[in-house]
């Protein structure tokens, strides 16, 4: 939605910047046009229009947008999608053709590209190919009409979709065949009932987006059913920063009422990432993912969404050698999240690491598909799939046209991955790997050297770093338990002189 909005800026612009110029032909006629550019273009730009064409070179005119924003309202400026930050380090790396050893694949030619998460859990999550819906809560993030639309995609196409934080969507439940059920920080979706009913469970201790932050909305921002599930509905909402809960407890809850699903953690992708990994290993986790500072929000303040995060694809590659270098790779499946486009976007992260991706934004722009008309330009492209305290009739999403749309780019995607593997030359997708990939630039080609070689090195330089950590708070309590023994030990010592 995000690349939508932003082509609808830029065909305004356009539209505008020709309706002055057919202006001034009408007023002053082609040779007057022609002597008033010239004239325009000599004097300073601190006295005319052009003024802009300097300010938009200095700037981009997102940030423009955000500072306006920031002026007028006093507060915090967000933005409705993803940060463009990190996306473009998935452009830097090209597929390498198969050509005679191994061969490329002909087109008619089978592919694999089943997955599974969790493979010891008793009933792994299994996908027709390796793509999940991201996590967008019902009410806090996405309409009803879209979360349904959403859930009938997902099982059209035998992939799973995700509650994400939002409270227990009864309808998204019954249409999806495989649904993930994400514990978050919130109120919401904590209830042994709802535990019960997943086919897996992601405990979210924050996203790419908004760090590890929460969330706090106001009521008139929230939509009237939501406000009904909390327990004050006139109060701020908020999810709570940091993580509100015993991670142990909450993981040995969720294997009791629910014995044979994965359960995950979802986690937003910084640089101590190999520390939270080691910890999180600890829970025997089944499934571990990364939400990259490219990921979406509906709401995220700008300065935590553009500024803070380690980008998906060094963190995917990152995790990846880190459980190698630990042993746990065959046992705690890796997805992805955070920035995706497409098949190219999903392949490269197979092929660097990862066993699935989550994907978005992409899917709100295919689900929006032929019905973004009915509301620009009275409100913006998303004004469809978020939630919204008021939506008429003409602002709500077709459920069964959104559905299609979403199938379409599904099965497309999931096309353009078995093309992806028989230019590869490898008979499914779990083939790929850092050989299959062409670095474009000189980072591209130092990551991927440290996907094929650092799993060992850096395994053991993190043991040490953990390891000297965990020494130094040992000896500070030693250090303690020594001085309070001395301090007990003086008067006694007097006492028998």
């Amino acid at each position: 939605m995000a690349n939508v909005s932003q082509g609808l800026i830029n065909l305004a612009l356009m539209a505008a910047a020709a309706a002055a110029v057919l202006g001034m032909l009408v007023f002053w006629g082609i040779p007057g046009v022609k002597r008033r550019l010239e004239r325009l273009l000599g004097e300073s730009p601190r006295t005319g229009i052009t003024e802009l064409f300097f300010s938009l070179q200095a700037t981009t005119l997102r940030e423009m947008m955000l500072t306006l924003q920031r002026a007028t309202t006093g507060k915090p400026a967000n933005h409705p999608m993803g940060s463009p930050m990190a996306t473009p380090w998935l452009d830097e790396f090209g597929w390498d053709p198969a050509t005679l050893d191994p061969p490329a694949r002909p087109r008619g030619s089978a592919v694999a590209l089943a997955a599974r998460l969790g493979p010891r859990a008793h009933r792994p999550l299994r996908l027709e190919f390796p793509v999940l819906i991201a996590p967008m809560g019902y009410g806090i993030a996405l309409n009803w009409a879209t979360k349904v639309a959403l859930a009938q995609a997902s099982a059209l196409t035998g992939i799973a979709t995700n509650s994400g934080e939002g409270p227990f969507l009864p309808a998204e439940r019954a249409y999806a065949a495989r649904w993930v059920l994400q514990f978050g920080r919130g109120p919401w979706n904590h209830q042994s009932a709802t535990i019960r009913l997943a086919d897996m469970v992601e405990i979210q201790l924050g996203q790419g987006s908004e760090a590890d932050t929460g969330v706090r909305k106001s009521p008139q921002h929230l939509p009237r059913r939501i406000r009904q599930a909390t327990d004050h509905p006139e109060r701020t909402f908020r999810i709570h920063g940091g993580i509100p809960f015993s991670l142990r407890r909450v993981v040995a809850r969720i294997r009791r009422l629910n014995p044979e699903v994965p359960v995950g953690v979802k986690i937003p992708a910084s640089d101590h990432l190999e520390h939270d990994i080691a910890r999180l290993l600890g829970l025997k986790i089944d499934v571990l993912t990364v939400d990259g500072a490219e990921a979406a929000s509906s709401s995220s303040p700008a300065v935590i969404s553009d500024h803070f995060g380690l980008g998906c694809l060094e963190a995917v590659v990152r995790a990846d050698v880190w459980l190698k270098a630990l042993g746990q790779r065959e046992h705690v499946s890796l997805v992805a999240s955070g920035g995706v486009r497409g098949a190219d976007d999903i392949a490269k992260l197979l092929a660097l690491g990862a066993d699935a991706v989550a994907v978005g934004s992409a899917l709100l722009m295919a689900a929006s598909h032929g019905q973004v008309h009915r509301v620009v330009p009275r409100f913006g492209p998303t004004r469809l799939v978020l939630a919204s305290p008021q939506l008429s009739p003409r602002d709500t999403l077709d459920v069964d046209m959104a559905a299609i749309h979403a199938v379409n780019w599904l099965k497309a995607t999931q096309g353009e991955l078995g093309l992806i593997a028989q230019a590869a030359g490898v008979a499914g997708l779990d083939e790929l790997g850092p050989q299959h990939l062409i670095p474009r630039t000189a980072r591209a080609r130092a990551l991927l050297a440290y996907a094929k070689q650092g799993g060992a090195e850096e395994g053991f330089r993190v043991l040490v770093e953990v390891w000297i950590r965990h020494y130094g708070i040992l000896n500070r309590t030693l250090t303690r338990l020594l001085d309070a023994a001395g301090r007990l030990w003086q008067p006694t010592a007097r006492l028998r002189r």
